[in-house]
Protein backbone atom coordinates (compact mmCIF):
# COMPACT_ATOMS: atom_id res chain seq x y z
CA UNK A 1 0.00 0.00 0.00
CA UNK A 2 2.95 2.39 0.91
CA UNK A 3 4.85 1.44 -2.23
CA UNK A 4 3.76 3.75 -5.03
CA UNK A 5 3.22 6.66 -2.44
CA UNK A 6 6.65 6.22 -2.04
CA UNK A 7 7.84 5.83 -5.33
CA UNK A 8 5.90 8.45 -6.52
CA UNK A 9 7.57 10.52 -4.38
CA UNK A 10 11.07 9.46 -4.72
CA UNK A 11 11.00 9.21 -8.44
CA UNK A 12 9.71 11.70 -10.00
CA UNK A 13 8.33 11.15 -13.65
CA UNK A 14 10.90 11.29 -16.26
CA UNK A 15 10.59 11.85 -20.50
CA UNK A 16 14.24 10.63 -21.76
CA UNK A 17 16.01 11.33 -18.29
CA UNK A 18 14.95 14.83 -18.28
CA UNK A 19 12.22 15.76 -15.68
CA UNK A 20 8.72 15.21 -17.41
CA UNK A 21 6.84 18.67 -17.52
CA UNK A 22 10.13 20.67 -18.51
CA UNK A 23 11.02 18.29 -21.63
CA UNK A 24 7.63 18.25 -23.09
CA UNK A 25 7.49 21.89 -22.56
CA UNK A 26 10.96 21.77 -24.70
CA UNK A 27 9.71 19.66 -27.16
CA UNK A 28 7.01 21.11 -27.78
CA UNK A 29 8.38 24.69 -28.31
CA UNK A 30 11.18 23.97 -30.51
CA UNK A 31 9.20 21.58 -32.44
CA UNK A 32 6.84 25.06 -32.98
CA UNK A 33 10.12 26.89 -33.96
CA UNK A 34 10.97 24.23 -36.31
CA UNK A 35 7.36 24.40 -38.35
CA UNK A 36 7.49 27.94 -38.88
CA UNK A 37 11.19 28.53 -39.77
CA UNK A 38 10.37 25.60 -42.33
CA UNK A 39 7.29 27.72 -43.82
CA UNK A 40 9.13 31.01 -42.94
CA UNK A 41 12.24 29.95 -45.15
CA UNK A 42 10.69 26.93 -46.97
CA UNK A 43 13.81 24.79 -49.14
CA UNK A 44 16.31 26.65 -47.43
CA UNK A 45 15.82 25.83 -43.64
CA UNK A 46 17.27 21.97 -42.55
CA UNK A 47 15.21 20.67 -39.76
CA UNK A 48 18.02 18.82 -38.77
CA UNK A 49 19.65 21.85 -37.56
CA UNK A 50 16.53 22.07 -35.05
CA UNK A 51 17.05 18.59 -34.01
CA UNK A 52 20.42 19.62 -32.41
CA UNK A 53 19.05 22.27 -30.71
CA UNK A 54 16.69 19.87 -29.11
CA UNK A 55 19.29 17.58 -28.17
CA UNK A 56 21.56 20.49 -26.87
CA UNK A 57 18.47 21.80 -24.38
CA UNK A 58 17.65 18.67 -23.46
CA UNK A 59 21.24 17.71 -22.21
CA UNK A 60 21.25 20.70 -20.26
CA UNK A 61 18.11 19.97 -18.70
CA UNK A 62 19.26 16.12 -17.49
CA UNK A 63 21.82 18.17 -15.93
CA UNK A 64 19.61 20.42 -13.78
CA UNK A 65 17.23 17.28 -13.63
CA UNK A 66 20.01 15.51 -11.44
CA UNK A 67 20.99 18.28 -9.45
CA UNK A 68 17.19 19.01 -8.91
CA UNK A 69 14.86 15.48 -9.76
CA UNK A 70 11.51 17.90 -8.44
CA UNK A 71 12.19 20.46 -11.19
CA UNK A 72 8.85 20.09 -12.76
CA UNK A 73 6.58 20.05 -9.44
CA UNK A 74 8.58 23.23 -8.28
CA UNK A 75 7.74 24.84 -11.30
CA UNK A 76 4.34 23.61 -11.66
CA UNK A 77 3.84 24.67 -7.78
CA UNK A 78 4.65 28.36 -7.96
CA UNK A 79 2.37 29.29 -11.09
CA UNK A 80 -0.94 30.00 -9.39
CA UNK A 81 1.11 31.99 -7.10
CA UNK A 82 3.10 34.46 -9.55
CA UNK A 83 -0.66 36.35 -10.00
CA UNK A 84 -0.82 38.89 -7.45
CA UNK A 85 -4.64 38.98 -5.50
CA UNK A 86 -6.66 41.48 -5.47
CA UNK A 87 -7.57 42.74 -1.70
CA UNK A 88 -11.61 42.99 -1.16
CA UNK A 89 -10.85 46.06 0.97
CA UNK A 90 -8.15 48.52 1.08
CA UNK A 91 -4.98 48.21 2.80
CA UNK A 92 -1.68 48.11 1.60
CA UNK A 93 0.67 45.34 -0.01
CA UNK A 94 -1.39 41.45 -1.22
CA UNK A 95 -3.64 39.94 1.01
CA UNK A 96 -4.33 36.25 0.39
CA UNK A 97 -8.27 36.69 1.21
CA UNK A 98 -10.01 37.96 -1.75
Amino acid sequence: MREPILKSVAMPPKLFWAPMFVAFINFVIQGAIMFVLMGVLGGEYNPLMSLLTILLVHIILIAYGVREPHMSKIMQSRGPFLVPSRNVYYSRGNKLAN
